[in-house]
C-alpha cells in the first residue's frame, strides 16, 4: 500500500511539473516585443533583422560594430535600443547586453505611455484592387473631422453624385465632381464620436451606372485626446514614429497611420514593409 501511494504521489508530482514547464515554454514562446528601428547589421539566429520583427523572450540579437537596434515591449511599453557590437538577450521584462553591446532605456515621447499588442502586427498588408467603383478612403475609423473622401472606378468620361450622411438618413455634405477625391470642407465639420455613411454614385450623362457606399465614424473625444497625447514630433526618431503608426493601427486609425508610415519609409526606403503598410487599402 505504502509502495502504492508513494506511486501516486510521484506520478502526481511529475505531471505539476509538466505542466508548469509547458505554461513557461509557452511564455518564453510568447512575443515581448517587436522592432521599430534598425541600422547597421544585426541578425537574428542567422537572418537579418527587420524592421516591425516580432521578439520572442530568450532570442539573442547579434549586433555589428555601429549596429542599432529599436524595439518596444508589449507589457509595458517601454522602448530601449541596442547598439553594437555584441549581443543583446530579449528578455522577459527588459533587454540584457552582453559580449560589448549596450542597451540604452528611451525615455516615453510624451506624458502618455504607448502600449501595443502582440497581435496583427507583422502580416503582410493587402491592396485590393477591382473593376467598377469602389470608396477607398475614408477608413472605418478617421481622426478628422474633416476627412479624404476617395474612390476608385474602371471608367472614364464619369461624373459622381457624393453625400455624406449621418445615422438620422439625412445628407450632412453633398458635392459633384468629375474628380475621384474630395475632402470635407472646414465649415462642415464632423462630430467626435458619430457614425456616417459615404455614398458615391457614378453617373455618365444622367444615368446612375453604379453606386457605392461605405461606413465609418469620426473618432470619439476620448481617443482623438489620446491620439494628440502620444503623437510624436515630425523630427522624432524613427522608432517613436513606427511605435505610433502601429498604434494608430491598432485603433484602427489606419488613414492616420498610412500618413506616419509613408513618412518612415521614406526615411528607411530599405524596409520594404514599410511602403506596404503606407500603399495598402
Amino acid at each position: 500500500m505504502a509502495l502504492k501511494k508513494t506511486a501516486r504521489i510521484v506520478r502526481r508530482a511529475c505531471a505539476a511539473i509538466t505542466v508548469h514547464a509547458i505554461a513557461w515554454g509557452s511564455a518564453l514562446a510568447q512575443p515581448v516585443a517587436v522592432v521599430t528601428d534598425v541600422q547597421g547589421a544585426a541578425t537574428l539566429a542567422g537572418a537579418s533583422v527587420a524592421m516591425l520583427q516580432q521578439l520572442d523572450a530568450g532570442r539573442k540579437v547579434d549586433l555589428a560594430a555601429g549596429a542599432r537596434v529599436a524595439l518596444i515591449y508589449y507589457a509595458n511599453g517601454a522602448q530601449y535600443e541596442l547598439r553594437g557590437p555584441g549581443f543583446v538577450s530579449v528578455d522577459v521584462q527588459q533587454p540584457h547586453a552582453s559580449q560589448g553591446a549596450t542597451v540604452h532605456a528611451r525615455a516615453a515621447p510624451g506624458p502618455a505611455t504607448m502600449r501595443l499588442k502582440p497581435t496583427g502586427l507583422v502580416q503582410g498588408a493587402v491592396v485590393m484592387r477591382n473593376l467598377g467603383l469602389r470608396v477607398i478612403a475614408p477608413d472605418p475609423q478617421v481622426l478628422s473631422m474633416h476627412p479624404d473622401l476617395a474612390w476608385t472606378d474602371s471608367r472614364t468620361g464619369t461624373v459622381y453624385d457624393v453625400a455624406v450622411i449621418d445615422a438620422s438618413g439625412a445628407a450632412v455634405f453633398e458635392t459633384t465632381t468629375p474628380e475621384r477625391r474630395v475632402k470635407v470642407p472646414e465649415a462642415r465639420p464632423l462630430v467626435p464620436g458619430q457614425a456616417y455613411a459615404l455614398q458615391v454614385k457614378a453617373r455618365v450623362g444622367s444615368e446612375v451606372v453604379q453606386v457605392a457606399r461605405a461606413e465609418f465614424r469620426v473618432a470619439p473625444a476620448e481617443l482623438q485626446a489620446q491620439a494628440k497625447a502620444l503623437a510624436p514630433a515630425a523630427d522624432a526618431a524613427v522608432s517613436e514614429r513606427v511605435a505610433y503608426a502601429l498604434w494608430l493601427e491598432q485603433n484602427d486609425l489606419r488613414d492616420e497611420a498610412r500618413r506616419r508610415w509613408a513618412a518612415v519609409a521614406a526615411a528607411r526606403p530599405d524596409q520594404g514593409s514599410l511602403r506596404e503598410r503606407a500603399d495598402a487599402r
